[in-house]
C-alpha cells in the first residue's frame, strides 16, 4: 500500500477525493491517512499514529461500540459500514459514515484493514429535519395530502393521520386517487371552479367545499392549497391543508338567519308602525283595509292578503291584494283556501298558523270585539313564501296590529254614533230655532189674512188691495222658505270632499243661529280680510261654525255682559285658512283650559251640556281636514282658532 500511496498519481487522486482514506494493521493501529485526515477532524495523522487508541477516544462514548462491532463483522471478509459522531479538535461534533474492509491471511486472520470514511454530518440533519417535518406533519390537527401534479389524475400519494381521522378514510384507501372522492356527486360548487383555476396557474387558492366522509356525513372542509417546485422552477406536486370548519359554517349560518331574522322584523315593525299612524287617521273601514292590505303588500315575502269582517258567521265585507307577478288561477286558490278557512273555523278566537304544498305558509289572525273578546269582528289572512314562515315575534305583532284595528273599528262606530246623537241634538236646538223664526211671519201672515175678511166685509176690498196682501204673504212665505232651505244645507251637504268658499259656508252657519241670537241681543260681527277657497267637507266644517257660535252664546247667557257681542274674522296665513271666533263672555278658567276639547267634559252646570261639541269640532279639523283648533283667552272673553291648509 505505502507504494502505492508512493505513487504521486494516485497520491494526487486521494488528495482530491472528498474522502477520507485509512488503513491499520491487523493489530487494529493506524499507519496511513489520506491528506483529508486534518480537514475531516481538524487533527493532524500524526497524532493517530502515535495513539492509536486518540481516534477511539474522539467518538463518542455511546457511539464507540459501533467500531467494535465492526472490528470483529470484519474477520468475516466482507465490507462493512458503520456511522458514529466524532469530536473534531475544535469541539465540533461530526457524523461519519466508515466502510471498511479486511485483507485476510490464509487462517483468516486480519492483515490489513482499508477503508474510507464520509462526512454525513449534512445528510443526518437533513435526515433529522425530514423526520422532525413528517413527526409535525404526522402529529398536526389539521389534514394534510400531497398530490403528484406530474400526473394527469393528480393522485394522492400522501396523506397524515388528521386527514384519515377527518374523512373516515386510511391512507392505503386513498393514495391513488383523485381528491374528487370526498366530494361525491355534488360537483357544482364555486369552490371547485377555483381551485382549477388556481391549477392551471400554478397558484394557491383558499377555498371551503362541501366534502363526505367515507359513512357518507356532510362536513365542510376549509381547504388551502400551494404549488411545490423543483430545482428547475417546475410545479411537481401540491400539498393541501384541510380543516373542518362545519361548526363555524353553522355558526355563521345561524348568525346570517338571526341578521335576516332581524332585519326581516325590523321591516314588519316598520310597516306597523306607518299602519299604526294611518289607523288613527281612518275615515272608514275602506279606507281603512284598503291601506291595511297595501301596506303590509310592502312585505316582499306577503304572497296574498285578505282581511274580512264578519256578521252571523259570514263575510260581510272583503278587501284582498296580491303580488303583481300572481296569476288569476292563483288568486282563485287563495279565495277557496280562504273560504275553507272560514267554513271550517266560523268562530275562531285564537291565530292559527298553516302550510299548503302550492300557497305556501298561511296565518289568520281574528280580529275580536273590544267589549266581548269571544265574539268574532273578522279575519286577518296572510300567505307568505318567506323560508322560515311567520315567527313568534311577527305573529305576536300581527296579532297586536289587528287588536288596534278592532279597536280602531269599534271607536268609529262609537264615534258615528256620537255625531249622529250630537247631529240629532243640534237638529232639535236649530229646528227650535227655526220655531221661533216662523212664529213671527206666522202671525203676521194670520193678520194679513184675518185683515182681508175685514176689508172684505167693510166693503175696502179691490185689486190694489189684494195685491198688496198678497204681496206681503208671499214675502213672509219667503222667508220661512229660506229658513227651510238654510236648515236643509246644513244637514244634507256634500258627502264627498268640494271645494267651497270659506266666507259662504260661515253665513249659511250663522243665517242658521242669527234669530236666536238677535233675540238674545248678541251682535254678531264677520270681517272677511281674505276670499279664502278650501277643499273638503263644507257641511263638517259648517257644524264647527255653529258648535263655536253655541259655545260663544252659552258663555254670554252666563256671563250677562252689557253688550254680548260675536267677532268671527277671515284671513290667510301663509299656507293656512285662519278662522276665529271671539266672544266678551267672561272667558275660559285657566285651570279648565287643557280639558275644553275633552270628549263627555262641559263647564255648563245642571248639564246643559253633553261635553261634545267642541270635541266633535276638533275631530272634524283635526282627523277630516288636517288642520288644528286652539283656544285661549282674551281681554274680556274667549277666542277659538281654526286652522286648515289651503
Amino acid at each position: 500500500m505505502n507504494q502505492f500511496v508512493e505513487n504521486g498519481l494516485l497520491r494526487h487522486i486521494l488528495s482530491n477525493l472528498n474522502v477520507l482514506i485509512y488503513s491499520r494493521d491487523g493489530n487494529n493501529n493506524w499507519f496511513y491517512f489520506s491528506d483529508q485526515c486534518e480537514q475531516y477532524t481538524g487533527y493532524s495523522s500524526d497524532i493517530f499514529f502515535q495513539n492509536h487508541h486518540s481516534w477511539l477516544e474522539c467518538i463518542l462514548s455511546e457511539d464507540r461500540v459501533q467500531l467494535t462491532q465492526q472490528w470483529q463483522e470484519l474477520h468475516n471478509g466482507e465490507t462493512t459500514t458503520v456511522e458514529y459522531r466524532f469530536q473534531c479538535a475544535d469541539g465540533t461534533v461530526k457524523w461519519f459514515s466508515d466502510s471498511a474492509k479486511a485483507v485476510l491471511d490464509e487462517n483468516k486472520k486480519i492483515v490489513r484493514v482499508d477503508g474510507s470514511i464520509r462526512d454525513v454530518t449534512r445528510h443526518k440533519e437533513t435526515e433529522t429535519e425530514l423526520h422532525l417535518v413528517r413527526s409535525a406533519v404526522e402529529s398536526a390537527n389539521n389534514g394534510m395530502i400531497i398530490v403528484d401534479a406530474r400526473k394527469k389524475e393528480m393522485p394522492i400519494i400522501f396523506t397524515n393521520r388528521a386527514f384519515e381521522e377527518l374523512t373516515g378514510y386510511e391512507r392505503d384507501e386513498v393514495c391513488g386517487k383523485n381528491c374528487r372522492l370526498l366530494q361525491g356527486s355534488d360537483r357544482q360548487q364555486d369552490g371547485i371552479e377555483k381551485i382549477r383555476r388556481a391549477v392551471r396557474d400554478q397558484k394557491k387558492a383558499n377555498v371551503v367545499l362541501r366534502n363526505y366522509k367515507k359513512n357518507g356525513d356532510l362536513f365542510y372542509n376549509h381547504i388551502y392549497i400551494s404549488p411545490v417546485k423543483n430545482m428547475l422552477g417546475e410545479v411537481t406536486h401540491y400539498i393541501g391543508v384541510q380543516y373542518d370548519v362545519t361548526e363555524k359554517h353553522r355558526l355563521q349560518q345561524k348568525l346570517k338567519t338571526y341578521y335576516e331574522r332581524e332585519k326581516y322584523l325590523r321591516t314588519i315593525l316598520g310597516i306597523i308602525a306607518d299602519l299604526n299612524k294611518m289607523i288613527g287617521t281612518a275615515k272608514n273601514e275602506s279606507f281603512l283595509f284598503h291601506n291595511l292590505c297595501q301596506k303590509l303588500m310592502e312585505n316582499k315575502h306577503y304572497q296574498y292578503i285578505w282581511v274580512g269582517l264578519m256578521g252571523n258567521g259570514e263575510i260581510s265585507k272583503s278587501y284582498s291584494l296580491g303580488q303583481p307577478a300572481i296569476s288569476v288561477d292563483k288568486k282563485k286558490q287563495y279565495h277557496e283556501n280562504i273560504q275553507s278557512i272560514i267554513m271550517t273555523q266560523p268562530h275562531l278566537t285564537t291565530q292559527l298558523h298553516s302550510r299548503h304544498r302550492n300557497l305556501g305558509y298561511c296565518l289568520v289572525i281574528p280580529m275580536k270585539q273590544m267589549v266581548k273578546k269571544e265574539k268574532l269582528m273578522g279575519q286577518l289572512v296572510i300567505y307568505s313564501h318567506y323560508d322560515h314562515g311567520f315567527m313568534e315575534e311577527e305573529v305576536a305583532m300581527m296579532e297586536d296590529l289587528m287588536m288596534t284595528v278592532s279597536n280602531a273599528i269599534e271607536y268609529q262606530k262609537m264615534d258615528q254614533l256620537m255625531f249622529y246623537h250630537a247631529r240629532q241634538a243640534a237638529l232639535g236646538e236649530l229646528i227650535g230655532n227655526m220655531a221661533h223664526q216662523w212664529r213671527q211671519p206666522i202671525n203676521e201672515l194670520g193678520l194679513i189674512l184675518q185683515d182681508l175678511r175685514e176689508a172684505y166685509h167693510y166693503e175696502e176690498l179691490n185689486e190694489a188691495y189684494v195685491c198688496q196682501s198678497t204681496e206681503s204673504g208671499m214675502e213672509l212665505l219667503h222667508q220661512m222658505s229660506a229658513t227651510i232651505d238654510d236648515l236643509r244645507r246644513f244637514f244634507t251637504g256634500s258627502q264627498r270632499k268640494e271645494s267651497f268658499l270659506l266666507s259662504e259656508v260661515i253665513r249659511q252657519s250663522l243665517a242658521l243661529v242669527q234669530p236666536h241670537l238677535n233675540k238674545l241681543s248678541i251682535k254678531v260681527e264677520l270681517q272677511e280680510l281674505d276670499e279664502i277657497r278650501l277643499f273638503g267637507y263644507s257641511r263638517e266644517y259648517a257644524q264647527v261654525v255653529i258648535n263655536l257660535l253655541n259655545n260663544s252664546r252659552d258663555a254670554l247667557l252666563r256671563q250677562q255682559p252689557s253688550h254680548p257681542q260675536i267677532s268671527i274674522f277671515i284671513k290667510k296665513e301663509g299656507s293656512l285658512a285662519i278662522m276665529t271666533i271671539e266672544d266678551n263672555g267672561g272667558g275660559i278658567p285657566e285651570n279648565l283650559m287643557d280639558r275644553v276639547f275633552e270628549q263627555y267634559y262641559t263647564t255648563k252646570k245642571d248639564y246643559q251640556g253633553a261635553g261634545l261639541g267642541l270635541y266633535i269640532s276638533r275631530m272634524i279639523i283635526e282627523n277630516g281636514m288636517g288642520g288644528k283648533i286652539s283656544a285661549k283667552n282674551i281681554s274680556e272673553g274667549a277666542s277659538f282658532r281654526v286652522e286648515v291648509p289651503l
